[in-house]
């Protein structure tokens, strides 16, 4: 998950935000614990959507 060097990339970051939102539309909680409603849950499952369709193009573009 890292590059050569030990250095979390780019690619690393946008994978773990996504990770968080899924896992946040999944449970409907914020890291915090903070509950959410659907319309919040779904709206980190789109957010996660829309970071997937970046980080597939940035390793297109790599």
């Amino acid at each position: 998950m890292t590059d050569r060097s030990g250095s979390l990339t780019l690619a690393d970051a946008l994978r773990l935000a996504i990770n968080v939102l899924n896992d946040c539309a999944e449970s409907r909680k914020m890291p915090s614990g903070l509950q959410i409603d659907q319309k919040e849950a779904d709206l980190n499952a789109e957010a996660a959507e829309v970071l997937n369709a970046s980080l597939t193009a940035l390793r297109e573009h790599e």
